[in-house]
């Protein structure tokens, strides 16, 4: 089993909050689309403590938003790139021109310090980022997903899925993709210290119900077994 120290918990600084998750949101908001934070974010929110740093801003959005969401980070100014293979990537200038081989796109600023683009080929580019804190609103992830029958599917084992009602919680007011869902996306990584820390951070304090779906998920997605199965 993988061992790490876990991080020293602290309360949610409301500035710091406000100065980029808020402004996150309300970013997001303006696309009138549905859309939920996700990722490492998305933990701290369900907890209600900071547990980490966090590198990137993660938004869960579905794929039939996928044009008009990649036409406003255009419009604002944004670089958009779609991923076609470690470390490689498609920059988007033209929505008409998507490869959609991927279920995420990275969004950047121009002036963002942390990730750098260099072009190799003509609208193909090679990345390099320096994993430090993100403190700006200069990047952010979407991940295209799949909602069906009033359900949210797994984009990895669509025979896995959470009803939207428990899939998709308000917290504070924002929009936040449900822990379980959190950790079974970063179950596949458990070698990343975030993804770890952010387990180990957060199964005690799933309620029942979420513990159970968790571990029902992880036993479906991984019939060998998973390490983080023993804990729940």
């Amino acid at each position: 089993m993988l061992m790490y120290h876990t991080y020293l918990k602290f309360i949610l600084n409301e500035g710091e909050r406000m100065n980029l998750i808020e402004q996150f949101n309300n970013f997001l908001s303006e696309m009138k689309i549905d859309y939920a934070i996700c990722g490492g974010h998305a933990i701290d929110l369900f907890l209600g403590i900071k547990t980490r740093q966090h590198k990137d801003l993660d938004a869960v959005v579905y794929w039939e938003d996928r044009d008009i969401i990649v036409q406003y980070m255009l419009n604002a100014g944004w670089d958009v790139y779609e991923p076609i293979g470690t470390p490689y990537l498609h920059k988007i200038n033209d929505v008409t021109n998507q490869i959609k081989s991927r279920t995420n796109i990275w969004c950047a600023t121009p002036s963002n310090p942390h990730y750098k683009f260099t072009e190799y080929e003509k609208d193909m580019y090679a990345v390099d980022f320096d994993n430090s804190e993100q403190t700006e609103l200069d990047y952010i992830e979407f991940l295209f997903n799949t909602r069906e029958n009033g359900a949210f599917l797994y984009a990895r084992n669509k025979a896995i899925n959470l009803s939207m009602d428990k899939a998709i919680l308000v917290v504070d007011g924002l929009p936040v993709l449900a822990p379980e869902m959190v950790l079974l996306y970063k179950s596949k990584h458990i070698d990343v210290l975030g993804n770890q820390l952010d387990f180990e951070n957060t199964h005690e304090e799933l309620s029942g119900e979420q513990s159970v779906w968790l571990l029902d998920a992880l036993t479906v997605a991984y019939p060998g077994g998973h390490e983080w199965l023993e804990n729940l």
